[in-house]
This record gives structure tokens, sequence and C-alpha cells, in this order.
């Protein structure tokens, strides 16, 4: 077996790399193919080239693979890799439906009848003319580079494009300040128990709509007062949380208090059947959905005079008044399971005593010069006094 890897260059100017692959057969023939390799680096080239030796080890060398195979269009690609990569590898019910609806709304009736091989840098650019936020173009860039991705792997020749994102501007969350969540706190707990326990649950908690939504009475310590949030639940489906990491948050008095009001569990241990139930549930005992927490929270939102809001602005809610109170970083990340700490970083403005104790440091400074300063004008004024001593006694 043999890889070479060459740069060629083109009669009408530029240059690109060829792959020579030579492999040994199980058959004893020997196969070898000389392509053009995409990258736009020796290094590059020469790994999409071993890529391409190790499938022809695996798969063999059929008919269709000695000629070059045509490639399809995006839309005849998609339903292949929903199935060998979406689902194959087992994303959520939520990662999943971000896909399809990737697909089906933008990519598709955009590039759907280009072949896969003839995508390039121009239909990023085209991505990018979309009216779209630029959170959303930026994830479309994203998916349409890692469908190309896959289809090299899967031996397609492609060349995958270097392609710059579009700059997202500084958005500060959007949450309650003390007043506003304090009126909101009072109407929840004045339509009833289930609102109460819905809105401490995301602001004096940080779970997500999900998370309150998969909570089971065996996830609560109310005696010692900690939350194990180890699930949550997409349109019907339970998985873990995101970033798939359990974490265990304390309650504050009044959610403890509002939950031990909403359970009403007695002394005595609950069942195991009770255990398994889950904590918030509908006025006719039916399961606990995402628009029945949206209901209650715009019910309470209404009664508070505030403006209605999705049940993530409590989530920004708990983690900006950690932020504000002095909480370290590494504490909010951990109770609010953020996955990477850029995300916990968005909060970090609201943090005055973090600020206030820097510019102590630039204060330290000035005192220790004011300080120097007077010592040396007191030596210069004991200095004076002792010459004016001197020349008293010499009279």
């Amino acid at each position: 077996m043999a890889i070479k890897v060459r740069e060629r260059k083109l009669p009408g100017g530029g240059t690109h790399f060829q792959a020579d692959i030579r492999i040994k057969l199980p058959d004893g023939t020997t196969h070898r193919e000389r392509v053009k390799a995409p990258g736009r680096t020796h290094a590059a080239a020469l790994r999409w080239a071993r890529q391409r030796e190790a499938y022809l080890l695996r798969h063999g060398v059929t008919q269709r693979t000695r000629r070059r195979v045509k490639p399809p269009t995006l839309a005849e690609f998609a339903p292949r890799f929903r199935e060998q990569y979406v689902i194959a590898n087992r994303l959520k019910p939520s990662t999943q439906r971000r896909w399809d609806d990737a697909l089906r709304l933008h990519l598709l009736p955009l590039l759907g009848e280009r072949p896969i091989d003839d995508i390039g840098p121009r239909d990023f650019q085209r991505l990018k003319l979309l009216s779209l936020a630029p959170n959303t173009i930026n994830c479309l860039i994203g998916n349409l580079t890692t469908i190309l991705r896959a289809a090299r792997d899967w031996g397609f020749e492609i060349t995958v494009p270097q392609v710059k994102r579009v700059k997202v501007p500084a958005r500060l969350p959007e949450f309650y300040d003390e007043e506003s969540y304090r009126r909101l706190v009072a109407a929840a707990r004045a339509i009833g128990p289930t609102a109460h326990a819905l809105v401490l649950l995301g602001g004096d908690a940080g779970l997500r709509t999900g998370e309150m939504i998969a909570l089971e009475r065996r996830d609560l310590e109310l005696t010692r007062g900690l939350i194990t949030v180890s699930r949550n639940e997409h349109l019907g489906h339970t998985g873990d949380p995101k970033g798939g990491a359990t974490r265990r948050v304390p309650m504050t008095k009044r959610l403890q208090h509002a939950l031990v009001a909403l359970l009403g569990d007695g002394p005595e241990r609950p069942s195991r059947q009770r255990l398994r139930q889950r904590v918030l549930r509908r006025e006719d005992d039916a399961p606990f959905t995402a628009s029945a927490a949206r209901h209650w929270l715009y019910r309470a939102q209404d009664d508070a005079g505030l403006p209605r809001k999705g049940p993530h602005i409590l989530r920004h809610t708990f983690c900006s008044h950690l932020a504000m109170r002095g909480a370290a970083p590494r504490a909010i990340q951990g109770l609010a399971g953020h996955a990477k700490s850029s995300t916990t970083d968005i909060y970090l403005h609201l943090a005055p005593r973090s600020l206030h104790t820097a510019i102590d440091l630039l204060d330290d400074v000035e005192d220790a010069d004011d300080d120097a300063d007077d010592d040396a004008d007191d030596a210069d004024d004991d200095a004076s006094l002792e010459l004016v001593d001197d020349d008293a006694s010499d009279d």
C-alpha cells in the first residue's frame, strides 16, 4: 500500500493536489487510482487520501467505485445524512428537530438542487444573505459544513471550504430586576401552588423548562433542601439534561416551602409509585408540558403587570441575580449546568463587587503613594525642626 500526494498546476493557472493511491486487495490484485484530492494544503489532501484508502480497504473496489460516481444533489443526499448521521449518532430529539427544521426551511429550498460536490464558498455567501438572525445564519453554516464533511468521509470527492462566520452583536440576557421578580413571585403565589413552584424552580433554582417538566418527587430532598437535576423532556421525549451532566442545586427557603405546599407530603415516606410522579402536573392531573408552563407564567406576568416572556427569562434571572450578589463564576456555572464557561461569562458584567474590588487595587496603590509622600513631608519637617533647635542652642 502506498499513498503519494503531489501538487499539480492547472493549465489556466492555479494548482490542486492529486492523490495517487495504490493498495493490494484481498484477492491479490492491485488497485490504483489517481484523483483530485480536496483540501487547500498538502496535509489536508494527505488526510483525505488516507481516508479514501481506508474506505477502499473496508468496502472493496466495485465497478461503481472504479468509475466516478455522480454525486447526488443535496436534496437526494439529505435522507441518507439524516439516517446515517443524525439518527445513527443518537442525537437528542431536540437536536434532531433542529436538523429537520434547518434542512426543510432553509438549506433544501436554497441549495436542494445543487450537487453536493458543487457546493462552494458562493453558496455559503448566499446563506449569509438570508434575512435571518446572525446566530441562525451561523448555525446554518455549521450545518452545511457538517453535511459536506460527512459526504467527504463517505467517499465523495468534496472540498469543504473554510467559511468566515457572521459577526454576532453582543446581546445581554434579559432578566427581572429585584422588584419585578418580587412582584412576579407574589402574583404566582396568589394564583396557586403550581404557578408558585414553577416560577421559583426557574428563578430560584435556574432549571430549564424541560428540566422542570421532567422533575420527579424522587429528585427532591425536601428535608435537606436539595434538587437533583438528571432529566430533561422535549416534545414528550425524556433524556439527559443539556450537556449530559447531572447537577445538584440547593433550594432557597421559599422554594422549599413552595414545593412542600405543592406536594403536600407528610412525615411518612411516599410510596415508590409516588416517588416517580412528576412534581408539576396540570389541574386535570395530565402530564405537564411546555405550553402549560407558558400558560401559568403568562398568568403570573399579567397579574404582576409585566410583559409576557417565555420561561427562560426565569433562568436568566437566576444567573443574573447570582452574579449581582457576587457569586463566583464557577459556582454560577455549576448551579446553572453550563457546559462552557463562556456561557456563564455573559452574566459577569453584572458583578459589581468584583469590579469594585479591581478598582480598589488602584486605590490601594494611590493610598500607598500618598502615605509615602506624607512620610517624606514629616521627615522634612523633622529635619527643619532640628535645624531650628541647633540655631537656638548657638544663641
